[in-house]
């Protein structure tokens, strides 16, 4: 395929001190790839555990050493591991989610580990969502496969399986309109799809459903939140897929939520691929 362009960005949530959630965007000759982690925020360095899950991911996709989703998560997180021990951090630092996304000949490979949206947008502006959540639980971090002990324990504790919702959007000004929902237990959910049927793939971290509004009358000051509906064609409204496309709409898209008084609360990272057309 040609004329494909990967790209990122990430920023910082309102009630955070730190950002936790890292996105690589690589454009080179034997791979192009996006990756997204979101760092557990209770847990200690994950801001730096994203950052060693997201960059070993990447290695291992520019070497083109797995096509399968499970097998590359997997063995992205030992090395990891193996990294962050290291330089002297706990295993608990790559509490981390991880979301891939690959084009391979003329098919398009996306894997999430955790939560975490897909967004796929066809040559005729329809677009489909993929929302891919833990109701009532923490997620399921990749790292647990290394860890039986914490395995065991998140399975005994959090009896909600992986929630996956499946939208859609009709032309450029549909509404989001939920088509299916289904559960499960995969460590790694993955997405197989023919790139020649899109113009682009993104990956975003569960920050996109954090976002909210501040609203003023005489007496008080209370918060709403911001639905998904609200803002996802808005955030994915690349005008282009050429340069720093993402890097473009989070900016614009940043802009105008400041005008409207919209914030996140929780870290946002955005991973697109430009497939063309």
């Amino acid at each position: 395929m040609e004329n494909i362009n990967a790209d990122c960005a990430f920023m910082i949530g309102a009630t955070h001190s730190i950002c936790q959630d890292y996105a690589i965007a690589i454009n080179d000759p034997t791979s192009v790839h996006v990756v997204v982690s979101d760092g557990c925020s209770s847990s200690p360095d994950t801001d730096i555990g994203a950052r060693l899950v997201a960059r070993s991911a990447s290695q291992l996709m520019s070497r083109s050493v797995y096509d399968n989703p499970y097998v590359l998560h997997h063995e992205a997180v030992r090395l990891a591991l193996g990294w962050a021990k290291e330089i002297g951090l706990s295993d608990e630092s790559v509490d981390a989610t991880l979301l891939t996304a690959t084009v391979q000949e003329k098919e398009l490979i996306v894997g999430v580990s955790g939560d975490g949206v897909v967004v796929l947008e066809s040559h005729q502006g329809d677009i489909d969502l993929f929302s891919i959540s833990f109701p009532g639980a923490f997620p399921l971090y990749p790292s647990y496969a290394h860890q039986p002990d914490r395995f065991a324990a998140w399975r005994m504790n959090c009896t909600a399986l992986k929630e996956v919702r499946q939208f859609r959007i009709d032309g450029p000004h549909g509404e989001l309109e939920l088509l299916a929902t289904t559960t499960g237990n995969e460590l790694t959910q993955e997405f197989r799809v023919d790139a020649r049927e899109y113009r682009f793939v993104a990956l975003l971290s569960d920050g996109i459903h954090s976002f909210y509004k501040t609203l003023n009358d005489v007496t008080t000051r209370h918060t709403v939140s911001v639905s998904l509906d609200d803002i996802i064609s808005e955030v994915v409204a690349f005008k282009s897929g050429h340069g720093r496309f993402v890097a473009r709409r989070a900016k614009q898209f940043a802009k105008r939520s400041q005008l409207m008084g919209r914030q996140h609360a929780d870290d946002l990272a955005v991973g697109a691929i430009y497939l063309g057309g």
